[in-house]
């Protein structure tokens, strides 16, 4: 009993895909990319979240232009499997900030080079010549794929 009191102070729906799509739609502002799991002409298109606040897109701005961002990944860490992925950028005392979370249902290279380009158009957007001196990520090879 106690765990479902838990979730329940959480959770905007028992479904946790219906509790993210739902939350999703009330926090437009802070959703940078949003795909619902489909079929497209026989392709299973993953379901996937990108959340960025106004805060942390200026945070992206102004400290990862010419700057190192870093992405983190965590993996089977809650009831439906989901992928978490989490970009920081580092402030001149080497202090950490995350600016970008992604969730994902699945990790290929394809699907993180789906929501890495709206990403940094998004940051474009607000500085055309926005580019990281570095990009850090852990040894998974999509990863390094996904960005060259």
């Amino acid at each position: 009993m106690d765990h479902k009191h838990k979730k329940g102070s959480w959770c905007l729906h028992q479904n946790q895909a219906i509790s993210l799509h739902t939350w999703a739609f009330s926090h437009l502002d802070d959703v940078f990319y949003f795909q619902d799991a489909s079929e497209d002409n026989g392709i299973h298109v993953p379901f996937t979240r990108g959340i960025q606040t106004p805060f942390q897109l200026q945070a992206m701005v102004s400290l990862g232009d010419n700057g190192a961002i870093s992405m983190d990944a965590t993996f089977d860490t809650n009831d439906v499997k989901f992928h978490l992925f989490t970009l920081m950028v580092f402030d001149a005392h080497h202090t950490r900030m995350l600016v970008a979370w992604i969730i994902i249902i699945r990790q290929t290279c394809d699907d993180l080079v789906e929501w890495l380009t709206p990403s940094k158009t998004k940051l474009q957007r607000k500085n055309p010549k926005w580019k990281p001196s570095c990009f850090i990520v852990d040894d998974a090879p999509q990863e390094l794929r996904a960005l060259w």
